[in-house]
């Protein structure tokens, strides 16, 4: 179920009594938060609203809360947070849970009880049969990032209602830097509105000065002194790197990570597919295919191929500890630079 659907459903009264809530993007979920206790009025939801971390409080004492009935009111709201066991990932100190108890609920949930789980994880395990008996018995809302042409259209409608515009290369560069975060693109956006006090227009120079850059674009920086063959620009980036403390094995996963791109990118622009298709195609904004069909114009696939080879290799070498990183990594940047 889309988020829109829902508020309509909430608002409508057309509720049911389990949801379960996907993804991680922070805007959309505390949106859902809001118009779930919308229903209520305030002081229904001081007697009647609580909010579980699954991952300090036992499903016992959650479901307890579930069961009880109403005060003073026609229902009761409970948020359920963190329920990590829904995923495959391992959780310190976490309290460890009785599942049983949540499958038995959410096949026979209390009638005057409305149970909300938001499971804002990038992936749940689809093996366990507690995801797959919630995904079969509950409402299912997605949360998770918008993609495309459907977050540049609502970052664009956004600002429209704040009486604002954006400059399409702006736009590019405000959602490469934010690497399509919508809710960080929603706090940029608040500083950016600030500075375009007078003209309500925010164009690329605001982005590029006040949108602050992350890792990966450092890292893609560094990239494109390697491929441009400027060795001292690439080792003074490298070194300020290493001034920040940046481990060289975490730059060695971007610098894989965008390497892997480029090939893609080359590969299917050789193929003729143009740069909207292969983002499509590759599942990420067009911008960044821009970036990346830019770097690649006038190098070979085989060179990029014999750099992702060495890059991998690095990889295994620092790993196993044939050598001192921080030196394995200058001279990776040396022989490609």
């Amino acid at each position: 179920m889309k988020i829109t659907e829902l508020k309509n459903n909430l608002k409508q009264g057309n509720l049911n009594n389990v949801y379960l809530i996907t993804g991680t993007e922070q805007v959309f979920i505390k949106d859902i938060q809001k118009s779930f206790k919308a229903i209520m009025s305030p002081e229904e939801q001081d007697m009647n609203f609580s909010n579980f971390d699954l991952e300090e409080v036992s499903l016992a004492d959650m479901i307890n809360e579930a069961i009880s009935a109403p005060f003073f009111g026609e229902r009761r709201l409970v948020f359920a947070e963190h329920p990590y066991f829904l995923t495959a990932e391992k959780t310190k100190n976490a309290v460890d849970q009785d599942v049983e108890l949540l499958l038995k609920y959410i096949k026979n949930p209390t009638p005057s009880t409305i149970l909300v789980i938001f499971a804002a994880y990038e992936k749940l395990d689809a093996r366990k049969k507690i995801v797959k008996q919630l995904k079969k018995l509950a409402v299912t809302v997605d949360a998770g990032q918008m993609e495309g042409p459907m977050l540049t259209r609502t970052i664009i409608n956004d600002l429209k209602i704040a009486g604002y515009q954006i400059d399409n290369d702006a736009l590019d560069l405000l959602i490469n830097k934010t690497k399509s975060n919508y809710s960080l693109i929603t706090n940029q956006l608040e500083k950016l509105k600030l500075y375009a006090l007078q003209t309500k227009k925010i164009d690329r120079q605001a982005v590029a000065e006040l949108v602050p850059q992350s890792l990966e674009d450092n890292v893609f920086d560094l990239m494109n002194e390697i491929l441009g063959k400027n060795i001292y620009q690439a080792e003074e980036l490298y070194h300020q790197f290493l001034l920040q403390k940046i481990d060289p094995i975490l730059l060695v996963a971007i610098l894989t990570s965008q390497l892997r791109l480029l090939i893609q990118v080359k590969i299917l622009s050789e193929k003729g597919l143009s740069e909207p298709t292969i983002a499509k195609s590759l599942k990420i904004h067009p911008y960044r295919v821009k970036l990346a069909h830019r770097q690649v114009k006038t190098l070979k696939l085989s060179q990029l191929r014999v750099m992702y080879g060495e890059i991998v290799n690095l990889d295994y070498q620092i790993k196993s500890g044939q050598g001192d990183k921080e030196l394995l990594f200058d001279l990776f940047i040396a022989k490609f630079a």
